[in-house]
C-alpha cells in the first residue's frame, strides 16, 4: 500500500464512539498508512467551523453520524426536545454552509439512510440534502447504497459517491474459547441447534418477528438467544412479555463486555438479523468475523456483505424469516458457510479499507 504522509484528516467522530470498535480500527489503519488523524475534541455550538479554524492545517474534515450533531432527546419532555433539536438543526445548517467555504474538503461517510428510530424525519432530511450538495466527496459501504442514496436525496449525486466496504472485527474480539467451551459457559446442550440475535436490541431490529418465527418453527432442540443491551425499557418490557413461558428462548438483556462476546459467537449455529430496515450492518460484519452463518433479510448492504451461502430472505414475504430459519437448521454443512464467512472476513482488510478512503481523501481534495 501507497503511504499517505501528506494528508492531515479531522475525523470529527473519532472518539464519540468508544465502544465500536469501528472507529479505532479505522483510526489504526489510516495512521499505519501515514495519514495524520486527529480526533478533536467537538465544541458544543459550531463544532465544525470552529474546529477546522482550529486546525487551519488540515486537508480533509470527515464527517459520520451527523445526526448526533443536532437531536436533543433527553429532557424527558417531547416538546422541548423537538424545539431544542431544530435550534441545532438551524446551526447545524449555517456550519454546514460556513465550513464549506473554508479551505478544507469536507468528505462523509453514510452509514444510515436514515436514523433508526425515524425521529424528526423532515429535519434530518434537510440536513441531510445540505451535507451531499456541500460534500465534496461522500463514500458508502455497497454499492447498493448509491443507488438507494441517489434516489432518495435530491442532491445525492451519484458522481460524488464512493465504494468503501469495512474491514473486519477480527482484531477486535477475543476468539479463543471452543464451541464445546462456549456452550459449557452458557448451560446449552451440545445437541441443541442455537439461532442467536446479538447487539444493541432496537426497535428496528425486529426481534419481536423473530420471536414469533421461531414459535412458529416448533422445532425441538433449538434455543433462540437474545443479547444485548435495549434501547428502551418500553422495548425490553415488550421483548420479556412476548418470550414469557417460552422455554427454548433465553434473553440477556445486558451490556456485553468484549471478552464475553465470543462466547454467545462461538455457541451460536447461526446469527438471526431480522431488521425492518437496514443499510449497513455491524453486526453482520461481527458474524463474518467469527465464522457463524447469518440469517438476515435481503435489503440494503446485506446481499454485498455478506457471500453467498448465507441465509438472505425476501422481507415483503410474511414467511421469509421463518422460512430462513428453517433451512438453516436444516441445513446439512453449516461448517462450510462458517469457513467461507470467516474466510471473507479475512479478505475484508482495513488496511485495503484505508487505503481505498485516502483514494477517497484525495477526489474530495481535488473537487474542494
Amino acid at each position: 500500500m501507497s503511504r499517505s504522509d501528506d494528508l492531515t484528516v479531522l475525523l470529527m467522530d473519532g472518539d464519540r464512539y468508544p465502544e465500536n470498535p469501528y472507529m479505532s480500527l479505522s483510526i489504526g489503519a489510516l495512521r499505519d498508512l501515514g495519514v495524520d488523524v486527529r480526533t478533536p475534541e467537538l465544541p458544543l455550538l459550531f463544532p465544525l467551523t470552529r474546529t477546522a479554524i482550529r486546525h487551519g492545517d488540515a486537508d480533509v474534515m470527515q464527517l459520520d453520524w451527523v445526526y448526533d450533531y443536532y437531536t436533543i432527546g433527553l429532557t424527558g419532555n417531547e416538546q422541548i426536545d423537538r424545539v431544542a433539536t431544530m435550534l441545532r438543526a438551524a446551526t447545524m445548517l449555517l456550519d454546514l454552509i460556513v465550513v464549506s467555504l473554508l479551505p478544507i474538503a469536507v468528505v462523509w461517510t453514510v452509514h444510515n439512510e436514515r436514523h433508526h428510530e425515524e425521529k424528526y424525519r423532515r429535519t434530518e432530511r434537510v440536513v441531510n440534502e445540505l451535507l451531499f450538495f456541500v460534500a465534496d466527496a461522500v463514500s458508502v459501504k455497497c454499492h447498493a447504497a448509491i443507488e438507494m442514496l441517489s434516489s432518495m436525496y435530491t442532491f445525492a449525486d451519484s458522481a460524488d459517491f464512493a465504494v468503501v466496504p469495512d474491514g473486519n472485527f477480527i482484531p477486535a474480539y477475543e476468539n479463543e474459547v471452543s464451541r464445546e467451551t462456549a456452550r459449557a459457559e452458557l448451560s446449552i446442550p451440545n445437541d441443541a441447534f442455537v439461532c442467536l440475535f446479538f447487539g444493541l436490541v432496537r426497535e428496528y431490529k425486529g426481534i419481536p418477528e423473530l420471536i414469533e418465527a421461531f414459535v412458529e418453527l416448533d422445532a425441538p432442540d433449538t434455543e433462540l438467544w437474545i443479547v444485548g443491551n435495549p434501547h428502551t425499557d418500553e422495548l425490553q418490557r415488550e421483548l420479556e412479555a412476548l418470550s414469557f413461558g417460552i422455554e427454548d428462548i433465553e434473553t440477556v438483556f445486558e451490556f456485553v463486555p468484549d471478552n464475553r462476546v465470543q462466547y454467545y459467537m462461538n455457541a451460536a449455529d447461526v446469527l438471526a438479523l431480522p431488521y425492518r430496515n437496514i443499510l449497513n450492518s455491524g453486526s453482520a460484519h461481527l458474524g463474518l468475523s467469527y465464522g457463524t452463518p447469518v440469517v438476515a433479510p435481503a435489503i440494503g448492504c446485506l446481499p454485498e456483505t455478506l457471500p453467498s451461502g448465507n441465509f438472505l430472505y425476501d422481507p415483503d414475504d410474511p414467511d421469509g424469516l421463518k422460512t430462513a430459519l428453517d433451512r438453516a437448521r436444516e441445513h446439512l454443512d453449516l461448517e462450510s458457510i462458517a469457513r467461507s464467512n470467516y474466510e471473507h472476513a479475512v479478505e475484508q482488510d482495513w488496511e485495503t479499507a484505508a487505503a481505498r478512503l485516502t483514494e477517497v481523501y484525495r477526489l474530495a481534495l481535488d473537487r474542494s
